[in-house]
């Protein structure tokens, strides 16, 4: 390949991504311009669709709607990423596949699929189709991948945008729901109920539990819990200087280990329930810790801030609602007492 049709397809798709074109239309011209400089019959690039769990085309040119849109059979040429650079040089010899009848009407006699990675994870394909028997050459092969890698980075940073913007939609909106139910009453069950269940939903965990503290016995005894087996939140009395200590102190907790963390307390338990990372966080009301809010995990990423400062959001507002519905009951009790001391034993509705 010369220089000049090597570097005009890249000047073409850089222009685009500079002038902010979506990244639809920029994979769609990168298959184009890989059809008019490598001579072939057409290309397609395929992503794999994490919400679907499949892969999906994304660009496509030089075929038909009804060949590029068609399902892929199990063990066809295009039905998953291949680990490394697959080529078929002549399909009528290599006539073996679930799909070769397909290419060989469509016109295609070859065929090679190039696994595209971002960040050293699989994330999609670009098949190129030649018109005549050909091996492609590792230049040219180079050169196609090199050229669909500036699309498929580009699409896989705009939906890992598009994700953090609908996450981060998700966060407000849970926010908003726990809110107006702690405005909207003083049942704290209730409201601890909605809380658990959200924040286990909305972050993807195996389960979230909120312990206050008795001080009384000094342990931190079960208020409500979500996605936990009975088995699990009867392990045994909690005790807030043996289990994440330092909640106790007002500090912000990420055990990203509980295999090799010294500051669990049931540890054979938690692994058995499949927990792997937890975040524990104080519940605080005026300085002072009245229980803890543990989001519990199986093998994730690290938490990041966005989730750490949801979690401590809601732990907040946790920590008022309990802190009103408690006040509430010392108010109505003490009213109670001084219709007592004055003769009244009616109702104090």
């Amino acid at each position: 390949m010369d220089v000049p049709s090597v570097l005009k397809p890249f000047v073409e798709v850089s222009r685009a991504l500079c002038d902010g074109v979506e990244a639809a239309d920029v994979m769609n011209l990168i298959t184009q311009r890989l059809t008019q400089s490598l001579g072939l019959k057409g290309a397609a690039i395929k992503a794999y669709d994490k919400k679907r769990s499949r892969l999906e085309l994304v660009a496509g040119y030089g075929l038909s709607e009804n060949f590029l849109l068609s399902k892929p059979r199990e063990g066809s040429l295009c039905a998953s990423v291949p680990r490394q650079v697959v080529q078929i040089e002549d399909l009528r010899r290599e006539s073996n596949g679930t799909d070769f009848e397909a290419l060989l009407l469509e016109g295609v006699r070859a065929a090679a699929v190039v696994p595209l990675d971002v960040e050293q994870q699989p994330v999609g394909m670009l098949v190129l189709f030649a018109a005549e028997p050909r091996k492609f050459t590792r230049e040219e092969l180079q050169f196609a991948e090199a050229l669909a890698s500036r699309g498929i980075v580009t699409l896989a940073w705009e939906r890992k945008l598009e994700n953090i913007i609908e996450r981060e939609r998700r966060y407000l909106s849970s926010f908003q729901e726990i809110t107006q139910a702690i405005n909207s009453t003083l049942n704290i069950n209730k409201v601890l109920e909605l809380v658990v269940t959200k924040i286990t939903q909305v972050m993807g965990v195996i389960g979230t539990t909120v312990r206050l503290l008795d001080p009384k016995s000094n342990t931190l005894y079960l208020a409500q819990a979500y996605g936990l087996s009975e088995r699990f939140l009867k392990k045994g009395p909690v005790d807030p200087a043996k289990s994440i200590a330092e909640n106790m102190a007002g500090r912000i907790v990420v055990i990203e280990d509980v295999y090799t963390d010294p500051r669990i307390q049931y540890r054979a338990e938690v692994i058995e329930e499949g927990i792997r990372k937890i975040l524990s966080i104080p519940l605080q009301v005026r300085g002072r810790v009245i229980g803890v809010l543990r989001i519990l995990t199986g093998e994730r990423p690290p938490f990041h801030d966005l989730e750490i400062q949801f979690a401590a959001a809601v732990a907040q507002q946790c920590a008022m609602a309990i802190e009103n519905a408690r006040m509430y009951q010392r108010v109505k009790y003490e009213y109670q007492q001084l219709l007592i001391d004055f003769g009244y034993e009616g109702s104090s509705r």
